[in-house]
């Protein structure tokens, strides 16, 4: 395990177009932190973006969508040098027995 940045955490947020991931980056943000905020529709964050332009970025993501995983977690990797703190919000209904379920 490597020790813990002792700059501003990097954060990647999931589903930060409304409610609570939305909160939860404006937080991290405004205690001068670095998000990638992402939804599925980046015109819902940009926002964000235009009020802390150098702390936030703004990425598409539907967490539904293995390759915008991926493509999401470069992205923070690529802008910020990795992921301090993920934030797993996005919402998604799956229903079904464990064993029986997808990846």
């Amino acid at each position: 395990m490597t020790a813990p940045s002792t700059g501003p955490r990097r954060w990647l947020v999931t589903g930060c177009s409304t409610g609570i991931g939305r909160e939860i980056a404006r937080c991290a943000l405004e205690a001068g932190d670095r998000v990638l905020v992402s939804s599925r529709r980046v015109s819902d964050v940009e926002d964000l973006v235009d009020e802390f332009p150098d702390l936030a970025v703004a990425h598409p993501l539907d967490v539904t969508d293995a390759e915008q995983v991926r493509a999401s977690v470069a992205a923070a990797d690529a802008t910020f040098g990795g992921v301090d703190v993920l934030v797993n919000n996005a919402g998604y209904g799956y229903l079904s027995a464990v064993e029986e379920g997808d990846e």
